[in-house]
């Protein structure tokens, strides 16, 4: 076997993949997927099962468990062939590297293993500090290409730090392959195989959804998708976590687990896992994309708000969003939108609205604290990175918002360039400083890791050469790792 780099932490790692069905199952926009001629075209997005992977602490007591869950995505077979697709390459050329390398490469975790009692952990004061009687919880999401395997260093690192972390897996044709199950009134499921979906596979049928109307209506339609599934783990999860009968909630492939380890409550009969206050959510890319929308938007009719106490966005790629803003809205304002009425100018954007006031003076209170961690290449993006600035001075208006690692690229945050063998210079540094600085923000000592903890530079930028464009080739000044805080 081939492992992933361990991750730092005080507690091990353990990981669980959970699904609910949607019934009835329903299609989200209005695109449709290309069909042969004379043939009846199908909805592009149908949602019909919510997945995600749960890394956490884990109970590491018994003897029966292994370490080690499969990184790819299985069958192989499918797979290899959603890479492929995804990077628009022959699947023959891809074949040595997943079947004689993914097949081989886990992820340093113990699948299954029951949910640690941080109760049982505070009978040791004395060899440990103790910790709350509560995990935090945090929804993570990924971006284009990923999967819920795909940023298992990042969601293992805060695992182990004494968080439970959910990784969706989004079945909007973002990912490179999901197996989502169509399920039926008696419970029986029909499984399907969904891979990574391009402009070239959708039709506009619909003119209010044409390019015309809305230049990513691929995107937007995907996004809308995103909101009903990070909604409903989080609703399900939360049912799960308190014994409630009529949810229904399993194991991905059907394996027994031990329920009342995560069902455990503290000696006040509140659930160990903290889901009903100072939620976290977090993301990467279009994931990131998806948390600012989130957070710009009230919920749909019949989803309860998520009580989030604080963001971490990842590269954000802000291009699906409505220009100007979006800025956040305040807590008393995130309600169904039948409730309430903020007066703000909003953009719609597939049967969510976004909270589209611009600048930090129209921004509500309260509302979640946001840490950004962007890769040297989303900065040097120049038009992007202005952008960025501008919408996140709508959350965090007194800087110290946007952190820039020197040397990075987009997809260092994923677990791609940290693969054992294939793995880039300096990649494990970076993903050390992500882990550091997520963490640090989220115990409240980002001004002190990035003191202390980090080697922090100033924003310069050297001209290094031309591009096949002509335009100057730039980079910035500083190690690999090096930190630069927007200010």
């Amino acid at each position: 076997m081939l492992f992933l780099p361990s991750v730092q932490g005080r507690f091990p790692v353990g990981v669980t993949t959970f699904a609910t069905p949607v019934r009835p199952s329903r299609p989200i926009g209005s695109l449709k997927l290309r069909a042969p001629t004379h043939a009846s075209a199908q909805p592009a997005l149908r949602l019909e099962e919510v997945a995600f992977t749960a890394y956490y602490p884990a109970d590491t007591s018994s003897t029966h468990l292994i370490k080690g869950l499969d990184w790819f995505l299985r069958p192989l077979a499918e797979s290899l062939r959603g890479f492929a697709i995804f990077l628009g390459v022959p699947s023959w050329l891809l074949w040595p590297v997943v079947y004689l390398f993914g097949a081989l490469v886990k992820i340093p975790a113990y699948p299954n293993a029951p949910l640690l009692n941080p109760m049982d952990l505070n009978a040791f004061p004395a060899t440990q500090p103790s910790v709350s009687s509560q995990w935090p919880l945090v929804i993570f999401s990924h971006g284009l290409g990923g999967s819920r395997t795909a940023y298992s260093q990042f969601c293992s690192r805060l695992a182990a730090s004494g968080k439970v972390v959910l990784a969706v897996e989004h079945r909007d044709g973002t990912g490179t392959l999901s197996m989502p199950r169509l399920w039926d009134v008696d419970g029986k499921s029909t499984s399907k195989i969904t891979y990574y979906l391009r402009d070239t596979d959708i039709s506009w049928e619909d003119t209010t959804t044409s390019k015309e109307a809305q230049p990513l209506p691929l995107r937007a339609e995907q996004l809308a998708f995103r909101h009903h599934e990070m909604y409903l783990t989080y609703t399900t999860f939360s049912k799960f976590i308190q014994n409630d009968p009529d949810v229904e909630f399993e194991t991905i492939d059907s394996t027994e687990i031990d329920r009342q380890s995560w069902s455990a409550a503290d000696s006040k009969g509140k659930s160990i896992i903290q889901f009903d206050r100072d939620v976290i959510l977090a993301g990467h890319s279009f994931g990131g994309c998806t948390v600012l929308s989130l957070l710009s938007t009230r919920p749909e009719e019949g989803y309860q708000p998520i009580p989030i106490k604080q963001a971490i966005i990842l590269d954000p790629w802000l291009d699906p969003l409505p220009s100007p803003g979006p800025i956040p809205i305040s807590t008393s304002d995130s309600m169904p939108a039948h409730t309430t009425d903020i007066g703000s100018s909003k953009t719609s954007l597939d049967g969510i609205t976004i909270n589209t006031e611009n600048g930090s003076s129209k921004a509500l209170s309260p509302h979640p604290r946001m840490l950004v961690i962007n890769s040297e290449t989303f900065t040097l993006w120049k038009d992007h990175f202005e952008r960025l600035r501008e919408v996140i001075s709508g959350w965090e208006p007194d800087g110290k918002s946007i952190l820039t690692l020197v040397g990075s690229q987009h997809v260092n945050f994923s677990d791609f360039p940290v693969l054992p063998i294939v793995h880039k210079k300096g990649a494990r540094k970076i993903m050390n400083t992500i882990g550091t600085l997520s963490l640090a923000f989220l115990d409240g000592k980002l001004d002190q890791c990035l003191e202390e903890e980090v080697n922090t530079v100033k924003m310069e930028i050297n001209i290094v050469g031309v591009k096949k464009d002509g335009k100057p080739k730039r980079k910035l000044v500083g190690k690999i790792g090096d930190v630069i805080a927007d200010y």
